[in-house]
Order: C-alpha cells, then sequence, then structure tokens
C-alpha cells in the first residue's frame, strides 16, 4: 500500500484521510503469466493499479494477428478508458506477461470517491490525462516516426522492456514484422 500512497502523492498530493477513503474498496488481485485481466468483448469494469509483474494492452487484428498497444509496468494505472467510461465492450484484451499483482477499483466506487472527496476527483481527472496521453502517443508514434525512429524512441523511454518483453511483442508495438526488428537492431548495432 506504501508505494501506491507514493505514486499517488507524486501525482497529487492527498492527505492521510482523503487516501484512507479508498482502502474499503480496493480489491487484491493477483495473475499467472499469460493469464488476461480482461478480454476482446467483455467491459471493462474496473480501474487497476498495478503492484508487480509486466502486463500489455492487445487487440487481434482482421487476420488474428496480436497487435500491442501498450506495455505497463509496476506502480503505474492501467484500464481500457474507452470500455470502463461508457460500460460497452472492450476491443481489448490486457494480458500479464509475469505473474502480476494488482489493486482493482469498481467503476461504480471511483464516482462514489469522486462525490465523497474533490482530491480523488483531481487525481482521477489527472489519470485520465495520463492516459490519454499515452494513447496519442503512440498514434503519434506510428504515424510520425519511421520504424528505426519508433525503436529509438521505445529504447530511451522504456529500456527495460527490451530485457522483459519478447522481441515478437515489442515488434508488434512497434508496427514492424519482427524479422524487419531483427535487421533494424543489427543496422543500429553497427552503427
Amino acid at each position: 500500500m506504501e508505494n501506491f500512497k507514493a505514486f499517488i502523492n507524486a501525482i497529487s498530493p492527498i492527505s492521510d484521510t482523503d487516501f484512507n477513503l479508498i482502502a474499503p474498496y480496493l480489491v487484491n488481485i493477483r495473475l499467472k503469466k499469460r493469464e488476461n485481466i480482461l478480454e476482446q468483448g467483455e467491459i471493462c469494469r474496473h480501474l487497476y493499479f498495478l503492484k508487480k509483474g509486466l502486463l500489455r494492452m492487445f487487440y487481434l487484428d482482421q487476420d488474428g494477428n496480436e497487435i500491442n498497444c501498450r506495455f505497463v509496468d509496476e506502480n503505474h494505472f492501467f484500464v481500457d478508458f474507452s470500455s470502463f467510461l461508457t460500460q460497452t465492450p472492450s476491443k481489448y484484451f490486457w494480458q500479464a506477461l509475469q505473474d502480476s499483482e494488482f489493486f482493482a477499483l469498481k467503476h461504480a466506487d471511483v464516482n462514489t470517491l469522486y462525490a465523497k472527496c474533490p482530491a480523488w476527483e483531481h487525481l482521477g481527472r489527472l489519470v485520465a490525462e495520463n492516459v490519454y496521453q499515452t494513447a496519442n502517443e503512440r498514434i503519434e508514434m506510428l504515424l510520425f516516426l519511421s520504424p528505426e525512429e519508433r525503436y529509438q524512441y521505445l529504447l530511451n523511454r522504456s529500456p527495460q522492456l527490451f530485457n522483459q518483453v519478447s522481441q515478437f511483442h515489442i515488434a508488434s508495438y512497434l508496427g514492424v514484422k519482427p524479422e524487419s526488428l531483427s535487421r533494424l537492431r543489427k543496422r543500429l548495432l553497427r552503427r
């Protein structure tokens, strides 16, 4: 709980009294590697905070290929925000890439916290802005950067992913084929 509190306070300082309002609503969940917390077609009914592990968000394209859109490591929130806000079926999967542990907070409980406490409502806005920025960052990366620039961007921003995630998953995230990623890495190593 201390890492969660420190993360919250780093985003927006909150009093101990206000922080303690969340305790009754938090549910602790554990997932084994390759288990899904959300599947395509299900409604995202929770906002999550990853305490331990690594997750990926992906969808299936028309040919059934898994396309990675996001990776989440420890001490970060994750959610299919569109499904969560509208309470409609998700187009995505969330899957554990390692044994993982996280807090879950129900949609209704988030709204209860917002109604009870302006500090939680403010924090919710900041988390929503971060979720938007993360999604937009990947979209702009795919639209405006070459494959080599995307690789370099990811390497600079999240170097730990290259030791935690398979090259297959990284290639999917970068929007390239695994063999293209292999050639790209070799070319960059020669420089």
